[in-house]
């Protein structure tokens, strides 16, 4: 799964990758948490262009009304999205993508559950597939996302055996695209990221807090 990542590259790093243009005031964050605002990227339907904004990280279809309670799902696995009638058609119409430049994931040892920080290899900004909903009266008008999940790769299986789903560069404009509808057509873009492209160390615990919100965050460790 999914559940922490980091964002701390610049605005303007963020908009020569996804070429979209972010609000300046975007502040980095190390330590990303469900239920907070995230960055979303996605193609607008009428006018066919890019753009940025700030979405709730907690899929949150129209029906869910803000007195019920129900799961608000982070992650929604990749397998059976198509399919799934929470998802289906967000998967065939609003598909986007959240920019990152690492995700955590925990560990399980004899003593408990070690976090480690998974990157790309040169450290650039990525982009997780993910699926939104439009704002509705529970997200205070906001759009909410969830990140799709896969199959980990050889680099990630020593660590858990799900990763996010990554999508290439190359593969952006496919994936945005409003007006594919089919399922096939997109669903060999959600497979494991290169496995040499990724590296990952032990990081602190203290990322287990979401008080805790610093570069330092990312700093290697001693660990299993």
């Amino acid at each position: 799964m999914c559940g922490r990542y980091t964002l701390s590259s610049t605005p303007a790093q963020i908009n020569v990758r996804f070429e979209v243009t972010v609000d300046p005031a975007w502040k980095p964050s190390y330590n990303v948490a469900p239920g907070t605002q995230v960055l979303m990227v996605r193609t607008d339907a009428e006018s066919g262009e890019r753009t940025s904004e700030s979405a709730y990280w907690g899929f949150t279809p129209a029906w869910l009304r803000p007195d019920r309670r129900a799961p608000r799902p982070i992650n929604a696995r990749s397998e059976g999205v198509a399919s799934k009638p929470m998802f289906r058609n967000a998967f065939a119409r609003r598909r986007c993508i959240v920019p990152a430049d690492g995700f955590y994931e925990w560990k399980m040892l004899d003593h408990g559950k070690q976090p480690w920080l998974i990157r790309l290899r040169d450290g650039d900004v990525f982009g997780f597939a993910a699926i939104y909903e439009p704002g509705n009266e529970t997200t205070d008008n906001r759009p909410s996302c969830a990140i799709l999940t896969t199959e980990a790769n050889s680099t990630m299986r020593r660590i858990h055996a799900r990763m996010p789903v990554i999508i290439e560069p190359v593969d952006y404009q496919r994936w945005l695209q409003t007006e594919q509808t089919k399922a096939a057509a997109i669903e060999s873009l959600l497979r494991p990221y290169r496995p040499d492209d990724l590296v990952a160390h032990p990081v602190s615990a203290r990322v287990n807090s979401v008080r805790n919100n610093d570069a330092d965050l990312l700093r290697p460790v001693a660990g299993a």
